[in-house]
């Protein structure tokens, strides 16, 4: 029996009120979970805390979306009380991700689904028909968030329980303690299961060159899920650790992909582990991740992991997925199909979200150009070695001009190898038909 006294309707003001500090702890965890993502050892728990990140952006997001009829703004998040805001930061403060992964999922995650929970059972669903339908979908999200390992959830402290499960909700004075950055810089290493082995620079592992009938494809697939995927995630979760100045839009989109990265890197290591692989068996690399350290700034960062990795990545990832169908594994096939579907909309954010950082495509390609010359200048250029994947470049976002400057430039480089010209490759005409 619910206590009609303690379940009163909230005022609209209120209601703002909770709002508001529930999508502030959404955002809040959020940053911790991707800071943590990226320091944990354990392969397992990286691609959970993807799958958290994403559903803690969709229920910020959700809640935003209600906050305009509630007279306010749909970016707008603050916290509802100071003692939240220490929680989180003493999550921050544990240097073992470990400790920090069990007290977000033991402590901060059962807090956020009770607060939740406690401001849906006093909204009537008749005087605000919106508002019950968000908070019922993001409670539903939270339920799926992880639990601890080996244990229940605490009960407390509960700090936004307490301020949600009130009587009525007073509007607090501003809250006056800072949170502290989730991630106060890029590690040189993202966190590794010891048991993986680094490949030795200038030796290329077996089976990642040329691709022929005779390569063992559990050795590429191994390659491209650890040094691609698993980096490509922990890459966007560094950058909503450490830029929560970003633009919410950009900030969502970069949610979305960590997902759909870590999404990746399961699909390739479960069909590595199909076709008879093992993880560990094929030493990793990390030059994605070492590009992505040069980066100074916001936009500096984005292009170097979007624009100009993830455009190489268009470019390979058709080449990739021709020569699995020309031996016959349309299985494979259609995973890279798949994969670089996502990646063109991956490229495309960037794009845009570069745009609207530097103000226009001029800006965007000043810097493009400035950031090539920073690789160049440590020893890790872009180089277009590989056919320039014209249509997947044009629906992220590529003019025709720079499409054909990335032509020009594929066929220097391969006139410098020593290989005769060949054209681009021509537009398909299906996903399945691209030969």
């Amino acid at each position: 029996m619910i206590d009609t006294a303690a379940s009163e309707m909230p005022l609209v003001n209120e209601n703002q009120y909770l709002t508001e500090g529930l999508r502030f702890a959404c955002i809040r965890l959020m940053e911790i979970a991707s800071a943590v993502l990226v320091r944990t050892t354990s392969t397992e728990a990286k691609v959970a805390l993807s799958q958290d990140i994403w559903g803690l952006a969709q229920c910020a997001d959700t809640l935003g979306q209600r906050l305009p009829g509630l007279r306010s703004k749909k970016e707008a998040a603050r916290p509802l009380n100071a003692a939240f805001v220490r929680l989180c930061n003493d999550m921050v403060a544990i240097e073992d991700p470990t400790r920090q992964l069990d007290q977000l999922t033991r402590v901060a995650y059962a807090d956020l689904r009770a607060a939740t929970a406690a401001v849906l059972v006093r909204v009537d669903p008749l005087v605000d028909e919106a508002g019950h339908q968000s908070l019922t979908w993001v409670l539903d999200r939270l339920g799926t968030l992880h639990r601890p390992v080996g244990g229940d959830e605490e009960g407390g402290p509960s700090p936004l329980f307490e301020s949600c499960a009130g009587r009525r909700a007073e509007l607090a004075s501003p809250v006056t303690v800072e949170s502290l950055p989730a991630l106060e810089d890029i590690p040189v290493r993202p966190g590794r299961d010891p048991r993986l082995r680094e490949h030795r620079p200038g030796v290329d592992p077996a089976g990642v060159g040329e691709l022929s009938s005779s390569i063992d494809i559990t050795d590429p697939l191994h390659d491209v899920a650890f040094k691609i995927e698993l980096c490509a995630a922990e890459i966007c979760a560094a950058l909503l650790a450490l830029h929560p100045e970003a633009p919410w839009g950009l900030r969502y989109d970069l949610a979305r992909q960590v997902r759909d990265e870590g999404r990746h890197f399961e699909l390739l290591i479960t069909r590595m582990r199909e076709l008879g692989g093992t993880v560990g068996s094929h030493p990793v690399r990390f030059q994605i991740w070492d590009k992505f350290r040069l980066g100074r700034t916001l936009p500096e960062r984005l292009l170097i992991e979007q624009r100009l990795g993830e455009g190489v990545g268009l470019d390979g990832g058709l080449r990739v997925y021709r020569w699995l169908r020309q031996i016959g594994d349309t299985r494979t096939a259609t995973i890279f199909d798949y994969i670089n579907a996502d990646e063109v909309t991956h490229v495309g954010n960037a794009n845009h979200w570069l745009e609207e950082l530097l103000g226009g495509t001029d800006e965007v390609r000043a810097l493009d150009a400035r950031v090539r010359d920073l690789l160049a200048e440590h020893d890790m250029p872009v180089r277009h070695v590989i056919p320039i994947n014209a249509e997947d470049r044009t629906l992220s976002g590529f003019s025709a001009e720079e499409i054909a400057e990335l032509q020009e430039e594929w066929a220097r480089e391969r006139a410098a190898s020593g290989r005769a010209p060949a054209e681009s490759p021509a537009p398909k005409t299906s996903s399945l038909e691209r030969d």
